[in-house]
């Protein structure tokens, strides 16, 4: 599969067009990861359109070939950006960009990361606009406009040229909402919103009559991150459902706290499935040790940052020194220094570090360390490590790192250290993955493992019936839930909550209904994409679970 001739970029699967530069590949590559051509495939996409502001203009104002370089810095940033949030530029049209996420390979959380892609495309072209204006007297503006629903995406073109074009409303309305944006702007549907509910801000634009569209549609910009850390913080805002069938499991973590309080500290790791309830058990945690005093820390992997070193301990840090947007560099700086203090650590050796990793110039008080790129990771290693068991020594600490099949491997050093420490200090760390993650830790002392497998029938119906209350599933919806869900309590609850919405029980007062009535159980928008990353994943395979779906 060649690279693109003029950057030199590899070349994705199926792509007519490089994803960094623009430029069109010859002899185009067939085919969708997998190992089966594209052929009519119908999968929940979310589309973006990311199209140029007053392009005629700039065509007006511009020799052609400094147009050309602009829009190639246009593109190439945008395109970087996409790749970023692994998402596929499907088209390049002349200043706009087609962009797919969940297409060629799905993730569960791909609405999530079209937004932060639209909103990174904002501010790196903001980046880059005062050079592109010192070389061409104007800079940049975008409008981008996001929907989510179901397509077909088919292979399109005739026998010299192919490409993978998905077919439907969500692409047609994509462009519509990027043609009412305001400059610099993004806006998304709808049926977007109500997958990323909660993890940004956005303003309510009300409804818009757009071209082609029977129905005026609601629509909403989004304005930043929420900086909400995960999808159960927002659901735990408008109230869980009880924990259904984890008894075991928690008292299990109790008995660990126990020890660890005790001072002898202990490392719990927890395997489980994609919505399996690994979050829901680390919070049900923190819930029992609310009346407790003790401390707790918490991070998390993201499938965004895995190769961003020591992400999720940036978050950490942010979080325990309560830093904020508006939290000025001075006071970030005194923030580190009143930290370093009461864990016992030197100020001028550690605090260029830290500050560091929080992206903030060190005073010219504090002179440069003077190491190697290696010496100065062990450094940090070391002081992370130090910092975080002073956290543990001044009172007993339960340390919660989720996500470790999405954490970077700096990340994933630092707890090497702090699990060797673990034995002797007050803490309980613990880590929750999935099962693609192997450990690199087995036999360590202090260190149990738990796996949560699925519920019982007898808890699924439990469980759903907590989130029904007085309405009784009809018993042919019940058995319908029962076997789709597999016992998964996410597949649970997102499948209960859509038979609520669906009106199904409206004005019946036995609950039941005949079985030769009921509509057939839809899968829910919010877990569309997470099904259909499982299927993704099998490779080959996949093509066999399709037919046999048939």
């Amino acid at each position: 599969m060649a690279d693109c001739p003029r950057c030199q970029h590899p070349r994705s699967p199926g792509a007519r067009f490089c994803s960094r530069c623009g430029t069109e590949l010859a002899e185009p590559a067939h085919g969708a990861p997998g190992g089966g051509e594209v052929d009519g495939e119908r999968r929940h996409l979310t589309v973006m359109f990311c199209d140029l502001v007053e392009s005629t203009a700039l065509s007006e104002r511009l020799d052609p070939e400094e147009l050309r370089d602009l829009l190639a810095a246009y593109h190439e940033t945008s395109a970087s950006v996409v790749e970023r949030f692994e998402g596929h530029v499907a088209q390049y049209l002349g200043d706009g960009l087609l962009v797919y996420f969940a297409y060629p390979q799905a993730h569960e959380d791909d609405a999530e990361r079209a937004v932060r892609a639209g909103l990174a495309i904002l501010e790196e072209l903001a980046g880059i606009n005062p050079r592109l204006a010192r070389e061409h007297g104007m800079g940049v503006a975008v409008r981008i406009g996001i929907h989510t629903g179901p397509v077909v995406v088919d292979e399109a073109g005739g026998a010299q040229q192919h490409e993978a074009v998905a077919l439907g409303y969500p692409v047609n309305l994509a462009a519509r909402l990027q043609a009412i944006a305001r400059p610099d702007s993004v806006v998304i549907s709808e049926s977007t919103l109500h997958l990323v509910q909660g993890l940004f801000v956005t303003e309510d634009l009300g409804t818009h009559t757009l071209k082609g569209v029977s129905e005026p549609i609601p629509v909403h910009r989004v304005l930043r991150p929420s900086g909400v850390r995960s999808r159960l913080d927002v659901a735990a805002a408008a109230g869980l459902s009880p924990l259904v069938g984890r008894e075991q499991e928690l008292s299990f973590l109790l008995e660990n706290w126990d020890h660890a309080r005790e001072g002898t500290g202990r490392v719990v790791l927890v395997r489980g499935e994609p919505g399996i309830g690994k979050s829901r058990l680390v919070l049900a945690l923190r819930d029992r040790l609310a009346d407790e005093s003790h401390g707790w820390l918490e991070c998390r992997g993201s499938t965004h940052r895995e190769k961003s070193a020591f992400h999720p301990v940036i978050d950490l840090l942010r979080q325990r020194l309560e830093l904020t947007l508006e939290t000025s560099p001075e006071e970030q700086t005194e923030r580190i220094e009143r930290a370093l203090d009461r864990a016992g650590l030197d100020r001028e050796e550690t605090l260029p570090l830290f500050a560091g990793l929080l992206s903030l110039e060190p005073p010219e008080r504090y002179p440069p360390l003077g190491l190697s790129a290696e010496a100065q990771r062990r450094k940090m290693l070391e002081s992370l490590a130090r910092w975080l068991s002073e956290l543990a020594a001044q009172q007993p600490t339960v340390l919660v790192v989720e996500d470790l099949h999405w954490t970077d491997p700096s990340s994933l050093e630092l707890l090497e250290l702090l699990i060797a420490r673990a034995p002797t200090a007050p803490v309980l760390l613990v880590l929750t993955f999935r099962p693609t993650f192997v450990p690199p830790w087995a036999g360590r002392p202090a260190l149990e493992e738990m796996t949560l497998h699925p519920l019982t029938r007898r808890q699924t119906t439990e469980l759903v019936g907590a989130i029904t209350g007085d309405r009784r599933l009809p018993s042919a919806v019940l058995d319908e839930v029962v076997k789709k869900t597999d016992g998964v309590p996410l597949f649970i609850e997102e499948l209960t909550k859509s038979v609520l919405e669906s009106g199904l029980l409206a004005d019946r007062a036995d609950g039941d209904a005949p079985a030769d009535r009921l509509p057939e159980l839809a899968i829910p928008s919010t877990l569309q994409n997470s099904l259909m990353a499982r299927l993704d994943r099998l490779g080959p395979a996949k093509e066999v679970a399709q037919l046999a779906a048939v």
